[in-house]
């Protein structure tokens, strides 16, 4: 990836960011409050303040998935991980373009010496054990809901062709020597061992903390409205607003997925008949942004060498 895309992507999305954000704040017609959410806060810092430590918590037991990942001859320590995570989390707060998983594939790698590809192969099986977990909660709602509640149109064609199609691809692409050059394929080879190098005889285990990791966040978002007499979303409710916004969060934007994540959630709130809904989006969306971006600027420090800079040289050198 050269310079100029690098450039024109970084554009891209802090535009859309900038529309979207222009967008909610004009549709919350001034009920937004900073001194009516302190007043919330003040009074329910006790549901803040557990969910901020669960927020932790989740990322710990991601390291520790994240960990049975791997085979025991890369053997990355729970406390690199962890740090990893973060670090990744905040990269993607603080830039117009995510590359957190990125950087968190670059330190690993350069704590394990394995090949940075190998290590975003096991990333990409993380994101599809999230990816299950999302379908799981989705079934959930629609069982619950309805599909014609949720406006869902699901397409078996459709669904097959994005979950087929890629994987098909790629093998094509891989078995013919002709369309990609020696050094891709081996990259290629590389991220499709880090994808398949599960512990398996530990399934039990990582299945166990995917599930752990979103009953948290689920909790979480119940917690948060909390904070908020009036409203009064059922954990159902709250199950909604959890997978719309990690659908959200897909979108490849920087800064968190700000105003992206707000005008994606508001529609649902709005939906479910949720009145004055704008100061609980704008905590729902600000503990995890601070939690996330503090810790992992700490952890960011901590590495000492690793500069925004380094990882971007690097970034470029490697695509």
């Amino acid at each position: 990836m050269n310079r100029k895309k690098i450039l024109f992507n970084s554009f891209m999305s802090s535009i859309t960011v900038f529309i979207c954000l222009i967008i909610f704040i004009q549709n919350s017609k001034n009920s937004f409050n900073i001194y009516d959410l302190s007043i919330y806060i003040y009074n329910g810092y006790h549901y803040l303040i557990t969910a901020s430590f669960l927020l932790i918590i989740s990322v710990y037991i991601r390291a520790f998935r994240w960990q049975y990942l791997f085979q025991s001859n890369t053997n990355p320590t729970i406390k690199h991980l962890f740090s990893a995570q973060l670090v990744g989390y905040f990269i993607n707060n603080i830039t117009p373009i995510r590359i957190g998983d990125f950087a968190k594939s670059y330190l690993i790698a350069k704590k394990t010496n394995t090949k940075t590809s190998y290590i975003l192969g096991s990333i990409i099986m993380e994101r599809l054990l999230d990816t299950m977990m999302l379908c799981i909660f989705l079934l959930i709602l629609i069982w619950h809901y309805g599909i014609s509640y949720l406006n869902i149109n699901f397409n078996a064609s459709f669904f097959l062709f994005f979950l087929f199609i890629p994987l098909a691809l790629f093998i094509i692409i891989y078995n013919n020597n002709n369309l990609i050059s020696i050094k891709i394929k081996n990259i290629l080879f590389e991220v499709w061992n880090g994808f398949t190098d599960i512990n398996l005889s530990s399934k039990g285990i990582i299945i166990f903390s995917s599930i752990l990791i979103w009953l948290i966040y689920w909790c979480n978002v119940f917690l948060i409205q909390l904070i908020f007499p009036l409203f009064e979303l059922t954990l159902m409710d709250c199950l909604f607003i959890l997978v719309t916004s990690s659908l959200i969060q897909m979108i490849p934007t920087g800064f968190g997925a700000l105003g992206i994540f707000h005008l994606g959630v508001e529609s649902v709130l709005s939906q479910l008949g949720a009145m004055n809904h704008h100061n609980f989006l704008i905590l729902l969306w600000l503990y995890s942004y601070i939690v996330y971006t503090s810790f992992g600027a700490y952890y960011f420090i901590q590495e000492g060498k690793v500069t925004l800079k380094n990882l971007y040289l690097f970034f470029l050198k490697n695509h």
